[in-house]
């Protein structure tokens, strides 16, 4: 009986996430700077983690504006990823910041969503500010608007010096 329980204590230690005490984080981040070649514009955010205690499989999930997202872990220890799209005219330019949260403040974070809770209270384990300069949409006028135009233009000039030069 013993056996039994010392054996799920062990499962239970094993299959829990490590916790993160004061990270350390070097984040870069990707946001669609271009519409005319693209559907939606989409926000890439790769971290490196340190833990002061030296936690190495630390699983997080990332919060935007409210909306939750898993955190993949990269072949490297301590290398994260996250991303996630939006349609062009919903991923208006500005700073969005990316909330980070281990298993413990992700679950307080999801039941106080359950229950209609303050989420603000909730510390995340850290978060990442992400500038995003909007997508470009292309011209106003399109080239081949604009070489018809000219074109036009220079059939009307030729016609009218024709004009004078028969009369």
């Amino acid at each position: 009986m013993t056996r039994i329980a010392a054996f799920l204590a062990l499962l239970v230690v094993a299959c829990s996430g490590e916790s993160c005490t004061d990270p350390a984080i070097t984040p870069s981040a990707y946001t669609t700077s271009d519409a005319v070649i693209s559907s939606e514009s989409v926000f890439i955010v790769e971290l490196s983690l340190a833990c002061a205690n030296g936690a190495q499989s630390v699983t997080l999930y990332a919060d935007v504006n409210g909306r939750q997202f898993p955190v993949t872990r990269g072949q490297d220890v301590g290398k994260y990823q996250v991303s996630w799209s939006l349609p062009h005219k919903q991923a208006s330019s500005g700073t969005y910041q990316v909330k980070f949260f281990d298993e413990e403040s992700y679950s307080a974070l999801r039941k106080a969503q359950r229950n209609n809770e303050d989420v603000n209270a909730i510390q995340p384990l850290f978060s990442v500010n992400i500038d995003h300069r909007g997508a470009w949409s292309g011209p106003w006028v399109s080239t081949e608007v604009v070489a018809a135009l000219i074109g036009i233009l220079v059939y009307y000039m030729a016609f009218s010096a024709k004009s004078t030069i028969q009369a």
